[in-house]
C-alpha cells in the first residue's frame, strides 16, 4: 500500500493534500507513523473537521521527522493553512488521534471523535485512522433523512395527546437531531426514553450540562421525572409493533436514570404486563448496583454501564464522580451478569490512553471477574488536548500497545467477550462473537 499524505485545510476549509509530506496520527502525545493495519478508506458518513488555531503537521519521510506547515501556496499566493482531521462513522473505532500544531489560548474544542485523516494517493481516496468493530446500518447517518419528520412528529401528538415524553423527544428529535429519538417517531429500532434530570457525576465530556464553562453543551437534559405510565405508554407502542424493537432507558439527554430506579422499575413492570416483544434495556454509570437484580426481575433484558478506564484513578479523573467510586460499577456489572441480563461495558475509547499496557491488563482481569459479554469500544468524543490534561497521563500505566494491537489481544485473550459499538436487539444477541469482534481487519487494499 501507498503510504499516506497528509491532510490539511485552507483558510476555508477546503482540503488538500500534502505534495510529499505523509499522513501521522498520535498515540496520547506521541506522533507516529500509522501501520497499514491502523488505517481505512473513509467510510461512508464521515464528517470532514478542520482544527481552529491550529496548524497541520505531517511526516518527512526523507528526514524522519515530524513537520509543522505555517505556510502554503496553493496557486493563489501564500494562505496559513489549518490541521484537518474526520469524525468517522458509527462503528469504526479510531486507532490514532490526529497530530495538530495548536497555539496557545486555542479554544477547547466540541464534543467529536477526531481522528488523523490521510489521502491515499494510489487509489486517490481519503483514509482515516479507525477500523470497523461493529456493523450496524440502522445507525448510518444517511437512515436518518428528516424529509417526513414533521408529519410523524405531528401523528404522535394525536395519539398521545397527554404524554409530556412526546414533546421532550420532539425537541430532541428535530432540534438535537438524536437519532433513537427519531426511530420512535419512525416506529422503528431502538427508542429512547430519557428520565432523570439529575446526575450524580460530573463528566468532562457530558453533552448535556458542561459545568466547566470550557464549550457548550450539545444536548439539553430532560427537565422532569416522567411517571412509570407515560414510560409504559410509549415504551409499550414502539416494543409491541416497530422493527428490531429496543426501548432503552438512559440517553444523552438525561443524567443517571438509576437515581430513579424505583420510576424505572414501576415502568418496566408495566411494560412487560403488556407485551413480551422487544427488548428493554438501560445505559448507566453502573453507581447504583442495588437497583440492577431488581430492575432485571421487572423485566429489564440488558444492560451498558459506561467507563472510560477499569483503572479507578483514570475513571475518577474524567466522571468526576459524586457518590460513587469504581467499586460500585463492578458490582453493577456482577450483578447484571449474575441476573442473567445482557451485559454490556460502553467502553469510552482513546488510543494512547486505552492501549496502554497496564490499562489492558486491568481490562483484561475485570472482564474475567465480571463475566461481562460484550465491550463496546465506543471513540471517547472530546478535545484531545483536555482529555490529556484531565488525566495527566504518565509512563508509569507501560507502553502504548496500539488500538488495532489492543483488539488482537482482546480477540485471543477474550474469546466469549464480544467486541461491538452498538446496541443490539434480543434476536442478534446470538451472532457469534467472532463474527463482529476481536480481528483486525485484513491490510486495505483497493477500491471496493
Amino acid at each position: 500500500m501507498t503510504t499516506p499524505l497528509m491532510v490539511m485545510a485552507d483558510s476555508s476549509g477546503q482540503l488538500f493534500e500534502h505534495p510529499y509530506l505523509c499522513m501521522v496520527g498520535a498515540l496520547g502525545k506521541v506522533p507516529v507513523t500509522p501501520e497499514t493495519r491502523e488505517i481505512s478508506p473513509l467510510p461512508e458518513g464521515s464528517r470532514f473537521f478542520t482544527i481552529p488555531g491550529s496548524l497541520p503537521v505531517g511526516g518527512n519521510p526523507d528526514a524522519d521527522e515530524i513537520v509543522t506547515i505555517d505556510e502554503f501556496d496553493w496557486g493563489e499566493g501564500a494562505n496559513t493553512p489549518q490541521a484537518a482531521c474526520t469524525f468517522p462513522a458509527p462503528g469504526w473505532m479510531r486507532t490514532l488521534i490526529p497530530v495538530a500544531d495548536r497555539t496557545e489560548g486555542a479554544e477547547t474544542l466540541p464534543l467529536w471523535a477526531y481522528t488523523a485523516l490521510g489521502f491515499d494517493p494510489e487509489y486517490e481516496r481519503f483514509v482515516c485512522a479507525a477500523v470497523q468493530v461493529d456493523d450496524c446500518p440502522r445507525w448510518s447517518p444517511e437512515e436518518y433523512n428528516d424529509q417526513n419528520l414533521p408529519t410523524r412528529l405531528a401523528k404522535m401528538k394525536k395519539l398521545f395527546p397527554k404524554n409530556r415524553m412526546i414533546a421532550h423527544l420532539d425537541r430532541c428529535a428535530a432540534d438535537f437531531h438524536c437519532f433513537a429519538a427519531k426511530n420512535f417517531f419512525a416506529r422503528r429500532w431502538e427508542m429512547g426514553l430519557p428520565i432523570a434530570p439529575l446526575c450524580n457525576a460530573d463528566c468532562r465530556g457530558c453533552i448535556s450540562l458542561q459545568t466547566d464553562g470550557l464549550f457548550a453543551s450539545s444536548h439539553e437534559r430532560i427537565d422532569f421525572v416522567p411517571t412509570p405510565e407515560e414510560l409504559a405508554e410509549i415504551g409499550t407502542f414502539h416494543l409491541g409493533g416497530a422493527e428490531k424493537a429496543v426501548a432503552s432507558f438512559g440517553q444523552g439527554c438525561e443524567g443517571e436514570p438509576l437515581l430513579q430506579g424505583a420510576v424505572i422499575e414501576r415502568a418496566c413492570r408495566l411494560i412487560r404486563e403488556r407485551t413480551c416483544e422487544g427488548t428493554l434495556h438501560l445505559n448507566t454509570n453502573g453507581s447504583h448496583p442495588e437497583w440492577v437484580s431488581r430492575l432485571a426481575a421487572a423485566g429489564l433484558d440488558s444492560i451498558r454501564i459506561s467507563t472510560n478506564s477499569v483503572l479507578p484513578e483514570r475513571h475518577r479523573a474524567y466522571y468526576r464522580p459524586e457518590t460513587y467510586g469504581f467499586a460500585e460499577i463492578e458490582d453493577s456489572v456482577k450483578a447484571a451478569t449474575n441476573a442473567a441480563l445482557y451485559t454490556q461495558v460502553n467502553y469510552l475509547v482513546f488510543p494512547g490512553v486505552t492501549d496502554r499496557e497496564a490499562e489492558v491488563a486491568a481490562l483484561l482481569e475485570f472482564c474475567r471477574r465480571t463475566g461481562v459479554h460484550v465491550l463496546q469500544m465506543k471513540n471517547l468524543c472530546i478535545d484531545p488536548d483536555l482529555y490529556l490534561q484531565t488525566l495527566d497521563d504518565t509512563d508509569k500505566y507501560g507502553e502504548a500497545l496500539g488500538m488495532a494491537r489492543l483488539l488482537t489481544i482482546l480477540g485471543n485473550e477474550l474469546p466469549d467477550v464480544a467486541i461491538r459499538y452498538f446496541n443490539h436487539p434480543k434476536d442478534e444477541w446470538h451472532l457469534d462473537p467472532g463474527s463482529t469482534r476481536n480481528s483486525v481487519p485484513e491490510p486495505m487494499g483497493g477500491p471496493k
